[in-house]
């Protein structure tokens, strides 16, 4: 009976009939260290390689309880494809096959598309990211992959009728180009693949060289097995002394079914820029392959903090258009949005035009935003706090927000004059006082300090701007407010969150309509909005008259708690009084002082007409 190894993607062993054998995972770990190494190898090699935290005597007689375990999973309950004595261990090859066998292919255009299919998946992808000896090996045989495709690579780039394979040429090119930025060779083949007409220099100079890289000296061809000596000893650690180019993701439209098939075009254009901008010298863009996986992801956020994204192009087709919006991920700020009419008939002339202001606008955006994205990487402990704390941001409940403030607080432990921690701690002390609804001013007074001392050390952060003018709202200071969200936007005119606050200070300033078309924008760039956005939706449609609106936007809130009172008055207002009370008993539940006139005199609404309406819509929810 034949087995089969798997160890790209994932790591288990089956039979020849595909049926995956429940061996322990170690077992299977094992297996992959013995095909790569091509070698006998010592059982003491093999327990301090799978069990490094024990002792030596104790590693040995975890291999031998292992291998008894792994011997009962088989059908034969022998290993057949092991030769095993008192000292070593070998694979038996012809009793064993591997996905590791595409490398017995002689270098061909087939053994060049296998290895790149083989190596998106990734070499034994849940190890390699530790300090282990195991974890080194990991690191150096995908190390060897990734030098014998780049070498095939280039073989096939200087051989006769590479042009038939030239699309896919230009994807392996941008996957080695993910692996390593400063690999000269391969950019300037990319650039004959993608430009044939144009000079290798010509296409590396759209973005405006903030960061000088070194040119990659080109390695010696490498077989992709380690020797006994260096298998558990090389660890080629990434060099730590040159800064590394800023990284960007293009996430290609999503879709399924038909709605997929109408983004085939988009999808293909974003395609097209991706590997356009992987021969910039100045940035790292994730591979096509990778940059579809994350896009598809239901942890988009969570996969994109791990591939070391500091920009994102998020893009979403619908009907004739596509809208793209690129995201500043240290402090998650749009900083640049447009919406693309799609021409189905004109295709070729409109995706050229497309290319060029998308790549123009991010070259433009990646330049300004350089010197804080140099920021954040020189304080990776004050980043990592901001960002934790950015995540509690996205409930409007009182623990939420005073985990997001440690969050910040922990930040300026590390950076004490950090602006966007600043901000953000002043945002959740703006927050606290709409939420708890006592009118403590204390609240209001700091958050308004810490706002300004935000801009004080940088004086073009929209997000400070916008923490000063919401603090500056709820303290009646309502022109002031509008003022600096007006400085806000005029900083950042694609940040959501600056909108929707702008949005809040247009509907207690007596302009709920012009606030309506406010937070729509801001949705529409923000589609998974946070409960804050449907909340100030919420207030301007009351105030419009659509009651049923506001009801329809506090429902889509994922905690509507601070909304109830604000419910309780739709309901009223629509004559459902049943409904109204309830609300206004969820309201006194969790404020049981709450009075309805104190409340009334403390939020800032400028027109009188507007206090008029509040009222009557809780007076007839029973307040």
């Amino acid at each position: 009976m034949k087995y089969y190894l798997t160890v790209f993607g994932d790591c288990h062993l089956a039979q020849s009939d595909h049926n995956m054998l429940r061996i322990p995972a170690q077992a299977a770990v094992m297996l992959a260290y013995l095909y790569g190494c091509e070698r006998p190898v010592s059982r003491q090699e093999l327990a301090k390689l799978l069990w490094p935290q024990v002792t030596q005597s104790a590693a040995l007689t975890n291999l031998r309880s292992m291998m008894r375990r792994f011997a009962a999973q088989m059908p034969t309950k022998t290993i057949n494809f092991l030769t095993i004595d008192d000292r070593y261990l070998q694979i038996t090859r012809g009793k064993l096959d591997c996905d590791l066998d595409l490398l017995d292919q002689p270098g061909s255009m087939q053994r060049l598309s296998d290895l790149n299919e083989a190596l998106h998946k990734g070499f034994l992808p849940s190890l390699g990211t530790g300090g282990s000896d195991l974890d080194k090996w990991v690191r150096t045989y995908q190390a060897g992959l990734f030098d014998i495709l780049r070498n095939d690579f280039l073989k096939i780039c200087g051989s006769e009728g590479f042009w038939e394979n030239r699309q896919q040429l230009k994807h392996v090119a941008a996957f080695l180009l993910d692996q390593d930025p400063r690999d000269e060779e391969v950019r300037n083949h990319l650039a004959k693949l993608t430009r044939p007409s144009a000079s290798p220099a010509s296409t590396t100079n759209k973005i405006h060289s903030f960061i000088e890289l070194p040119k990659r000296p080109v390695p010696a061809a490498a077989n992709g097995q380690s020797s006994p000596d260096t298998s558990t000893q090389t660890n080629p650690e990434p060099d730590n002394a040159q800064t590394p180019p800023p990284r960007i993701a293009l996430l290609p439209p999503g879709g399924l079914g038909e709605e997929a098939q109408q983004s085939n075009i988009a999808t293909a254009l974003i395609e097209d820029i991706t590997i356009s901008l992987c021969g910039e010298r100045e940035i790292s863009v994730v591979a096509p392959y990778t940059s579809q996986k994350i896009a598809t992801s239901d942890d988009k956020a969570g996969l994109l903090e791990k591939h070391k994204v500091a920009f994102a192009l998020d893009t979403r087709k619908t009907n004739d258009e596509l809208f793209a919006q690129l995201v500043f991920m240290p402090s998650d700020e749009t900083i640049w949005a447009h919406r693309f009419q799609l021409d189905a008939g004109n295709s070729a002339d409109q995706r050229s035009l497309i290319q060029d202001a998308i790549q123009a606008s991010i070259a433009k955006q990646i330049t300004m935003h350089s010197p804080y994205l140099n920021e954040f990487n020189s304080n990776p402990d004050a980043y990592y706090s901001y960002l934790h704390g950015l995540q509690n941001l996205s409930g409007m409940t009182l623990p939420a927000l005073r985990r997001a403030r440690k969050h910040f607080k922990d930040a300026l432990k590390y950076q004490p004059r950090f602006a966007p921690a600043l901000a953000g701690i002043a945002r959740t002390l703006s927050m606290e006082w709409v939420v708890t609804a006592r009118g403590d001013n204390n609240l209001l007074e700091e958050a308004e300090r810490l706002a300004r001392l935000a801009i004080e050390q940088d004086q073009a952060s929209a997000g400070a701007f916008k923490e000063l003018g919401v603090s500056q709202l709820y303290m009646g200071k309502i022109d002031d407010s509008l003022g600096s969200l007006h400085q806000a936007e005029n900083l950042s005119p694609h940040y959501a969150d600056v909108l929707c606050s702008y949005a809040d200070s247009l509907t207690h300033g007596g302009t709920p309509a012009l606030a309506i078309e406010k937070i729509n924008s801001a949705i529409s760039f923000n589609p998974l909005a946070p409960d804050t956005y449907h909340w100030t939706a919420a207030g301007a449609s009351y105030f419009i008259g659509e009651y049923q609106q506001a009801l329809d936007h506090i429902k889509k809130m994922k905690d509507s708690s601070s909304a109830f009172r604000l419910a309780a008055a739709c309901w009223g207002m629509l004559g459902q009084t049943t409904k109204a009370r309830s609300c206004r008993q969820r309201v006194l539940k969790d404020n049981p002082d709450f009075d309805l006139e104190s409340w009334l005199a403390m939020i800032p609404i400028k027109e009188k007409w507007q206090i008029e309406h509040y009222r009557e819509g809780l007076l007839k929810a029973g307040f």
